[in-house]
């Protein structure tokens, strides 16, 4: 199959964006079956009474969204991984502790974060691994590198909407969370990591702010699980 080489989100022509769509698209079809797949696993309802499902999920998604942006990465440049730049790091470093605040008004509690809490100290610290250091690379690959990079292809000049679209589809893949307070809260936040990476023009500042807002949501269950 012929793999568009030509860097940046404008194509000479309409296959070169259909080829471009398809793998985009196909990334994310990859990373939905893993999830309904691990259903399938023999011990499926014990990982998750262990508090271990999750861990396992991310390590999967991992080990196949990351190759594949390796994989992109060979042939095109318009989604790199880049530095971080100081300025532009403050700046949505202070967005999103005004956004953590905010929420602290509205947001309602989350079971699943609740069972997090009362599962042992060894599973909480495996949980933190995999959401602050695995889950933050593979999920901003997909949704603010593939996904976003997809309707910039066929919508450039409706930036806002294709962060929209993004972020809403970012929203509804955390199902772990039931509080449509919750779900404002993901796409809120969706959105301020898809202008992070427009703005910087790399992935490496919303997966540096990815890992902050983690690692700082995941720091009261770890706490509890110690007591």
């Amino acid at each position: 199959m012929r793999f568009p080489l030509i860097a940046g989100p404008v194509m000479n022509t309409r296959t070169d964006r259909l080829i471009l769509t398809l793998f985009y698209l196909g990334s994310f079809v990859a990373y939905y079956a893993i999830t309904l797949l691990i259903t399938l696993f023999p011990n499926y309802a014990e990982l998750r009474s262990d508090g271990l499902l999750m861990p396992v999920l991310c390590l999967f998604e991992f080990a196949v969204i990351y190759p594949l942006y390796r994989f992109y990465c060979q042939r095109r440049d318009d989604i790199p991984l880049g530095k971080l730049r100081p300025a532009n790091t403050l700046l949505f470093i202070g967005s999103l502790l005004l956004l953590m605040l905010a929420q602290t008004w509205f947001l309602q509690p989350e079971a699943w974060l609740e069972e997090q809490a009362q599962q042992g100290s060894s599973s909480m610290l495996i949980l933190m691994f995999t959401a602050v250091l695995l889950a933050p690379v593979f999920e901003e690959i997909l949704f603010r590198g593939f996904l976003l990079q997809a309707f910039l292809l066929w919508a450039p000049r409706s930036r806002f909407a294709c962060m929209l679209l993004t972020s809403l589809l970012f929203a509804m893949m955390h199902t772990q969370y039931v509080q449509w307070q919750t779900t404002v809260v993901l796409t809120l936040f969706s959105l301020i990591l898809c202008y992070a990476r427009l703005r910087s023009k790399t992935l490496a500042l919303p997966i540096f702010l990815h890992m902050l807002n983690n690692l700082i949501a995941l720091l009261p269950a770890w706490y509890f699980s110690l007591q």
